[in-house]
């Protein structure tokens, strides 16, 4: 059987966040439990495949998966490809999948260029619906609309087991109508949860996510199972016990937490 593993669920710069003296950052600093790393899921499926190249990547895997497919280029969903270059693993020709455009970035800038010309990586292109098939599953991309720094363009990831499906979506910049659609379309959804409300920080317009509270509203009679990763450090639902957390499960829905396995 194929199966999801959730490897991390936190905001690009994870909990505790570099800086940050708030309650839930100083729990994690307090307890490692609370400790949270940067959003990535691994699929195993005759093979070991990894979404999202995190800083935490280290954490997360303790071998070379056999294959990675990339969301964006953001901190979080990136960087983590470093360590599979020279002066970490020296991994040998590890399939990369990624939009065009986020290829070339990788291609065209160091540090990043040095993993292609020293063979640690093999990039592969893909984009809107082109479907990867696996051993029992395929893995199929889709543009979502996100806030980018570099012209890359961003994918959620439906992923098609024998039995159910699982959609990717850990990084949107509202749930739009297609959106919405995707996640209604699936068994399981791991959906961008990176505020509970708006009023978490002062400059909420200028890195624009979902707030969980609309998405709760607007996926209220879905028939999928909704779990929120991504969270940034300020989230209430970070607190097993807040008022937040038992509003959320109350209303059917739950936090995805690191090592919850799915199968499809």
């Amino acid at each position: 059987m194929s199966t999801v593993e959730i490897l991390g669920t936190a905001q690009d710069a994870g909990v505790p966040h570099l800086g940050c003296r708030c309650g839930n950052c100083e729990a994690a600093r307090e307890a490692p439990g609370r400790t949270r790393y940067a959003s990535a899921i691994r699929l195993e499926d005759g093979g070991r495949y990894l979404f999202d190249a995190t800083p935490d990547v280290r954490f997360q895997l303790a071998d070379v998966p056999d294959g990675a497919f990339l969301t964006h280029a953001h901190l979080g969903h990136l960087t983590g490809l470093l360590y599979f270059g020279r002066e970490s693993v020296d991994a040998d020709e590890l399939p990369v999948y990624a939009t065009p455009g986020l290829g070339d970035v990788i291609r065209e800038n160091e540090p990043l260029y040095s993993l292609v010309e020293d063979g640690n990586v093999d990039l592969r292109s893909i984009d809107e619906d082109s479907a990867v098939p696996l051993t029992e599953t395929s893995v199929t991309p889709f543009r979502v609309d996100h806030r980018e720094t570099l012209p890359t363009g961003t994918l959620a990831y439906r992923i098609d087991g024998p039995n159910r499906s699982l959609l990717y979506v850990s990084d949107v910049d509202s749930l739009t109508e297609r959106a919405e659609s995707l996640i209604r379309d699936v068994d399981v959804a791991l959906v961008d949860g990176t505020f509970w409300s708006r009023d978490e920080i002062d400059r909420v317009d200028d890195v624009p996510h979902p707030t969980v509270r609309s998405s709760m509203d607007a996926l209220a009679d879905a028939d999928t199972e909704v779990l929120f990763t991504h969270l940034n450090h300020t989230n209430p639902l970070l607190d097993p016990g807040s008022d937040a957390r038992e509003r959320l499960e109350s209303a059917g829905f739950r936090v995805a937490d690191r090592g919850d396995s799915i199968d499809l």
